[in-house]
């Protein structure tokens, strides 16, 4: 007897908005096993969606099936094709698993005959507009959102001293709620020059749940001074609106904590001992000019580093206070909004770079696929009417599905990369616009290579203003003043590579022609080599981490 699995799947939103059950898809399921005498081995429930295979239940079917190959069931039977996926590349990427365990697919209300070739682009076209239909609700969930918070309503689930709630007519917003909120004021008011790590304890014992990550976050959050943060798109920059929640602390307060959180003295994880005397062949004597070198001293509790002149000078300097300061000066930067969108398009381009081969276009690749079957289809017709025996009609139909279910992976592989490709940016992103978390358990080599590129070539250290120590190019994509004239751009073969970036060369130009200054091509060359410089200095410190 014909053996099946059925496959019932359902996510919260559909039952709630299209009236989608388990119950019902089961009832219909049963009737086709009862009517085409088919036995049912197995029911499978599952509640997630279907963007991807990555389901628990689902998983757990496969498992079994790899495992198992003598109880494996002649189908996988489920109501319509949604069920089974809503992604094309993920879809023929499936198929072609199954296909070669020999289980056959099939759907009770769209029922396809896999074996002839036209029947594909039924699938496709079944797939497909779940997809479309899939991509088209998540845009309008997106657009409500960003209209929602450009309107000043905060989104999503309250932070620590809120609650949400829902208003009479129905719109959602947050609330202040006790005794968090109190807390998390006296958390504000009480932040001084000490480390966060110290600050977060003593508001623990107070009696405020949270975590470490969480409580930093939670200074760095505007909403709380009563603002609403708008995200970038593809036309406008990141930017905030006065919100309509009720604001726990000024405005005035939480610029004053960002301004000491950005100048507080103990916020770097502990480094090895190389990294104690990170600017090690980077610092020059201030006395004789020379390269300053670096050594450990045994104290009487612990082991303190120096940087140290080995010339007749005999200059020498606690590393602490040097590493300090100078970390101090790059983790205050910040640079401006209107360079996020740049830093982006060049970490794009790195990737594309780097993964050619996976960067596909997905439309080409769906485009190939429609020409198959049409080949496949157009070969159906030759044979039906005589003009190619069977065959040749058989060998063009195995070429032709051999070629779709090849397409079918590089397809399924470039969806990965794409979303791969969205999670990595935002995690870069954060990197560019907190240069600090560069320095973060990260290798002293990585941590010496963002140093150089941030801080002047031929570094005499004194306690002058940090700033001073800071390339100009890096102080004018911050905002400041450069404190000297750029000196222009001599590394002629990356000249020539960047000049071949001419669309960025023409954004920062009119970035910084919109903020009042108008600068040159050499200054230009500088802003993006340091630009794309960093960029692959974060994307290295990413992989190190282990977040590719």
């Amino acid at each position: 007897m014909y053996t099946a699995i059925l496959y019932i799947r359902v996510s919260t939103d559909e039952q709630a908005q299209k009236g989608y059950s388990q119950r019902s898809q089961e009832e219909k399921l049963n009737k086709y096993c009862k009517d085409n005498q088919i036995e049912i081995v197995q029911t499978i429930f599952e509640d997630h969606t279907a963007k991807s295979f990555d389901r628990p239940a689902w998983n757990a079917m496969m498992k079994q099936l790899h495992s198992s190959k003598a109880s494996r069931p002649h189908m996988i039977l489920f109501t319509r094709w949604d069920r089974f996926s809503r992604n094309t590349a993920n879809a023929y990427y499936m198929i072609t698993q199954l296909g070669k365990m020999g289980i056959e697919l099939q759907t009770t209300d769209q029922p396809l005959d896999m074996a002839i070739p036209e029947n594909k682009v039924l699938l496709a076209m079944y797939i497909v507009t779940a997809e479309v239909e899939n991509d088209r609700r998540s845009l309008n969930i997106k657009q409500g959102i960003l209209k929602d918070k450009k309107e000043g309503r905060y989104m999503g689930r309250a932070p620590i001293g809120y609650i949400n709630i829902s208003l009479p007519d129905g719109r959602k917003t947050i609330v202040p709620h006790e005794p968090e909120a109190t807390l998390v004021r006296k958390a504000f008011e009480s932040f001084g020059e000490t480390s966060t790590r110290f600050h977060y304890k003593t508001t623990v014992k107070r009696g405020l749940k949270c975590s470490l990550n969480a409580f930093f976050n939670m200074l760095r959050n505007s909403v709380y001074c009563g603002k609403i943060t708008v995200p970038s798109t593809e036309r406008t920059t990141r930017y905030e609106v006065p919100g309509e929640h009720t604001p726990l602390i000024s405005e005035e307060l939480f610029n004053l904590v960002q301004s000491r959180i950005r100048h507080r003295n103990n916020k770097y994880v502990k480094q090895n001992t190389n990294g104690q005397l990170l600017f090690r062949g980077f610092l020059h004597c201030p006395l004789c000019s020379k390269k300053l070198s670096g050594s450990g001293s045994k104290g009487s509790t612990k082991k303190y580093f120096y940087y140290h002149c080995y010339y007749p000078c005999g200059y020498r300097i606690r590393a602490d206070q040097v590493n300090d300061h100078l970390l101090l000066a790059i983790g205050r930067l910040r640079p401006e909004m209107s360079y996020i969108p740049i830093f982006e398009s060049l970490v794009k381009k790195i990737h594309d770079n780097e993964c050619q081969q996976k960067s596909m276009d997905k439309v080409s690749v769906i485009r190939s696929l429609h020409k198959l079957m049409e080949r496949a289809a157009n070969a159906r017709e030759l044979l039906v009417k005589g003009t190619i025996n069977e065959e040749d009609y058989l060998s063009i139909k195995s070429d032709c599905e051999n070629s779709i279910d090849i397409l079918g992976e590089q397809l399924n592989d470039a969806y990965k990369f794409e979303v791969q490709q969205k999670q990595s940016l935002t995690k870069l992103t954060a990197f560019f616009s907190s240069p600090e978390l560069i320095f973060l358990r990260t290798h002293h080599s990585i941590q010496l290579k963002a140093a150089a590129l941030f801080l002047k070539e031929k570094l005499v250290y004194s306690e002058a203003d940090i700033l001073c120590y800071i390339k100009p190019e890096v102080q004018m994509i911050c905002g400041f003043s450069p404190t000297n004239t750029m000196d222009n751009y001599e590394k002629a073969e990356d000249a020539v590579n960047l000049t071949r970036e001419k669309d960025l060369l023409t954004r920062i130009m009119r970035v910084e022609k919109d903020k009042g200054r108008e600068i040159d091509i050499p200054d230009t060359l500088k802003i993006l080599s340091f630009l794309s410089d960093l960029a692959k200095i974060c994307i290295s410190v990413k992989m190190l981490q282990g977040e590719n």
